[in-house]
């Protein structure tokens, strides 16, 4: 049985999130510059596991594909932002596309104009893919991924393809992603409180008997599907602006298994399990990294051989869909203990 699927309106389940993650990267981003970077990171990939709970949570149905929105979001908003002399550069060479080199714009417009162009291509793809359901659906959107993946690394007429597009102006203000994360996390409450999604909830719950309640599974799947692809263009647009550069290969399939695996191990079913798989997963990740650099952690030094950090947590990963399939939070939304209460 799967947990979760609030139905009224609770301020400690909204403001909760918001409170924690705010406090987080305001003790944790402040402290060294070295964290800091960390904490711009993983403020996005925390808004890329909710354009996850958006969809794979509610839905049930699992997605390979959004690391092609975030690719896309990501692509459009350096492209967007990056110094034009760099884009004749490429032109010069009869590489890039004439039309692409003019184009410029302040970096908030940009992420604005990625995120609509992510959700117009997920609601695109999504009229056909939300037909598919279980396997299918997963097969599917894998071959999307690998689609946009090849299409992008290998055309240079629209891009860097293989290459990194360089100076690409970065968000120094670490608080200006915590509000983007902020926002995000209102629109994804409120979406899983609406009738609508509560609607796509009662499809992940029982997808035979939907339809004989006058649910149409594939018209709330593709609403979901489209704002998840908002969400996922969003989280692109942040971590290109974070990196200062732009790569395809950030995007593809390390990408798509460590944000899927915040979903999970965190829990699918709810908003604050998408933040404390993000939280448990970024932290222990960049404790493993650092072990693998031989770097000493509280003064402490245990080396661990390269490549032990995604093995780890590939393991921890098939621990929760074996022992804890519900996660971390168990489906279920922040609350204040009860002792705390009284």
């Amino acid at each position: 049985m799967r947990h979760g699927g609030v139905t009224k309106f609770s301020f400690q389940n909204l403001f909760g999130p918001i409170i924690i993650i705010s406090a987080l990267t305001f003790f944790v981003g402040r402290t060294s510059a070295s964290l800091q970077l960390i904490t711009q990171f993983t403020l996005c990939y925390f808004m890329m596991v909710l354009a996850l709970q958006v969809f794979v949570g509610n839905s049930g149905v699992l997605s390979f594909g959004h690391g092609s929105f975030a690719l896309i979001g990501s692509y459009i908003s350096g492209m967007l932002t990056a110094p034009i002399n760099i884009k004749g550069h490429a032109l010069a060479m009869n590489q890039l596309w004439q039309a692409l080199v003019p184009l410029h714009t302040n970096i908030y417009l940009a992420l604005l104009i990625s995120a609509i162009i992510s959700a117009f291509f997920a609601a695109l793809t999504g009229s056909l893919l939300m037909r598919l359901s279980g396997l299918s659906a997963g097969i599917a959107t894998f071959a999307l991924l690998g689609v946009t993946y090849n299409v992008f690394f290998n055309n240079k007429r629209i891009g860097p393809g293989s290459q990194a597009l360089p100076a690409v102006p970065t968000i120094s203000n670490t608080y200006i992603l915590l509000l983007l994360a902020a926002l995000a996390i209102v629109v994804v409450y409120l979406f899983n409180i609406s009738s609508l999604g509560r609607t796509l909830i009662a499809t992940r719950e029982d997808a035979m008997a939907a339809p004989a309640l006058g649910i149409n599974i594939y018209r709330v799947r593709l609403i979901a599907f489209t704002l998840s692809g908002f969400l996922a263009g969003l989280s692109g647009g942040m971590y290109v602006h974070v990196a200062g550069t732009f790569q395809v290969q950030d995007y593809y399939l390390e990408f798509t298994f460590l944000t899927l695996s915040m979903l999970i191990i965190g829990g699918s079913a709810s908003l604050w399990g998408a933040l404390l798989g993000t939280i448990v997963i970024s932290t222990i990740g960049q404790l493993l990294l650092m072990m693998e650099q031989d770097l000493p952690i509280f003064g402490i030094h245990a080396h661990i051989p390269e490549g032990s950090r995604a093995v780890i947590i590939a393991v921890a990963f098939v621990a929760v869909l074996l022992w804890r399939s519900s996660g971390i939070a168990n489906g279920k939304e922040f609350s204040i203990p009860t002792f705390w209460r009284k």
